[in-house]
């Protein structure tokens, strides 16, 4: 890393530094020469490189001024080129039905191709993973694939299955919108400054909806509801909120639920119709 460059721990930063992992992700995201990248946080520009190696052209969110500076210093032969766009701006405020800003010169070209032609790739700040991905699921992702490495607890929770203690609220928030892709660990020798646990990085790709757009709060609600309290019962986490009994134990069986189940088991189709006869009966 850059001996001018020191992270920010209030911006969450681990500067990726190691070359070999930075050629995985690459490799893991199975970019093609033809492809648009969004990276989320190019940072020092250590994995830049790589993406800039093997696609079209890279737009960098950076909000960080002083990496801003940096990047167009040291990847300067790129912006010359117009393979390298940087913007400036809170990766939150990203509209990731179209994530490609209409001020980039860009835009027009993306917009005019037909079917997905953009990929998302990040090291998410650890402080605002959670956060990032969410902000992707309440929308419909305008990219074809999103390669991220988060901390691995948070990795675990979104590829958790049913009956796993990882399973929960994101996991099915997730899965609601993607398919999941488990991918490899990444050591917290590979960053600096070196970060206190281990890395994961996996893959979602945008999936049809499993319900209409008007569904998607009513199952969000129902699952943050579902999970408030873990050591509960679906029943009696859903009971307070719902306040019919009756309807409860309809809805639950019309889902195929038993009343002593634990949220953990319940799977994404299960919540889906449970939502949907919920929803039905107000």
């Amino acid at each position: 890393m850059d001996k001018t460059i020191r992270a920010k721990k209030a911006l969450g930063q681990h500067f990726l530094v190691d070359p070999g992992y930075s050629r995985r992700i690459v490799d893991f995201a199975a970019l093609q020469p033809t492809d648009f990248v969004i990276e989320i946080g190019p940072g020092t520009g250590r994995l830049t490189r790589f993406l800039l190696d093997r696609v079209a052209h890279v737009i960098g969110i950076e909000l960080d001024s002083e990496l801003v500076e940096h990047l167009k210093h040291a990847l300067s032969q790129y912006f010359q080129t117009g393979q390298f766009q940087l913007l400036e701006q809170d990766v939150l405020e990203v509209d990731w039905t179209r994530p490609v800003p209409a001020s980039s010169s860009l835009s027009s070209q993306l917009l005019s191709r037909t079917g997905p032609t953009v990929k998302v790739v990040g090291n998410l700040p650890y402080n605002i993973a959670t956060r990032i991905i969410r902000m992707t699921c309440e929308s419909t992702a305008g990219f074809q694939t999103a390669t991220f490495m988060t901390q691995k607890e948070v990795a675990e929770r979104i590829l958790a299955g049913p009956g796993n203690r990882d399973y929960g609220y994101l996991t099915l928030l997730v899965e609601y919108r993607y398919s999941r892709r488990r991918g490899f660990d990444v050591p917290p020798g590979a960053f600096r400054p070196r970060p206190k646990v281990v890395s994961h990085v996996f893959q979602l790709e945008p999936r049809p909806s499993p319900g209409d757009s008007s569904e998607f709060g009513h199952f969000d609600r129902i699952v943050q509801w579902a999970f408030g309290q873990r050591r509960k019962t679906l029943w009696n986490n859903l009971l307070p909120r719902v306040h019919e009994a009756e309807r409860l134990d309809e809805a639950l069986r019309q889902a195929g639920i038993d009343h002593k189940a634990r949220p953990e088991t319940v799977t994404l189709d299960q919540f889906l119709q449970l939502s949907r006869m919920l929803s039905l009966a107000q």
